[in-house]
């Protein structure tokens, strides 16, 4: 279930947008205020944000962008005849995508499933798997979901019943050959989501290990010297091949020499 927020000034926009997104697949926070909107980004894993006019216009922008740069905004708005200068701040600003109230609420869901932060993430990581030797369809399966699905607390036995596999064939199978293990891969993509969120000045390193689940910033900060040999907020510079090598650990890197 993809977890988004939003801060709109009108009501009627507002019903436009749960009805866009229904229930069953979306979990929508409306924010009350720019207070709230921080709030909330601090109490949920959010993937994307929603604005609106006054939002876009205002300060409101400007310290999302100073704060979470690296937060997916979507402007959602009734376009106005006089709203050009709004529309090229927003290109300015980097805001990921314009949806138009009233006409665009077919493609809304796709729209912000396309810029979220799990595709951006699968986007980097899914061809990582020929690099990881995932070369087999069980594997490659398994590493797809774990991509979308490890942030939001993924263990062996409900990765295996997704993929209708006994859970010891999955582990087995998974890591066969030089392939990472099974429970190394799901911590990888947990750090390289911490990293994510720690690319926004806004979060702390405390912050992304509650919304990630984990017990203790220590811990966190173990999993991602374990896994990665760096600290949690230095995963963000691991780039696609340093990543792979450091799962990969000694049986490969002589390969790539």
């Amino acid at each position: 279930m993809v977890a988004i927020a939003a801060l709109l000034e009108r009501r009627p926009t507002i019903a436009a947008l749960r009805r866009a997104l229904p229930r069953a697949d979306w979990r929508l926070f409306i924010a009350r205020s720019p207070a709230h909107l921080a709030t909330l980004l601090h109490r949920h894993r959010l993937e994307a944000i929603i604005i609106g006019h006054d939002a876009a216009r205002g300060v409101v922008l400007d310290a999302l962008r100073r704060d979470y740069p690296g937060m997916p905004l979507i402007l959602y708005l009734t376009v106005r005849s006089d709203d050009a200068e709004l529309l090229r701040r927003a290109h300015r600003e980097r805001v990921a995508a314009i949806a138009v109230e009233g006409l665009d609420e077919p493609v809304l869901p796709r729209l912000v499933k396309r810029h979220s932060l799990t595709a951006r993430r699968v986007a980097d990581l899914l061809p990582l798997a020929e690099r990881l030797d995932l070369t087999d369809e069980l594997q490659r399966r398994a590493w797809s979901l774990i991509l979308t699905a490890a942030p939001r607390g993924l263990d062996t036995a409900s990765l295996a019943r997704q993929l209708d596999v006994r859970r010891e064939t999955l582990s087995r199978r998974f890591g066969a050959g030089a392939a990472p293990s099974l429970k190394r891969a799901i911590d990888a993509v947990r750090l390289v989501v911490a990293a994510q969120l720690l690319g926004n000045p806004g979060y702390r390193v405390a912050d992304a290990a509650r919304l990630l689940g984990f017990s203790s910033v220590s811990l966190l900060q173990q999993t991602a010297r374990r896994t990665f040999g760096v600290s949690a907020r230095a995963v963000a510079t691991l780039d696609n091949e340093r990543i792979a090598a450091r799962l990969l650990g000694d049986r490969r890197l002589k390969r790539w020499g």
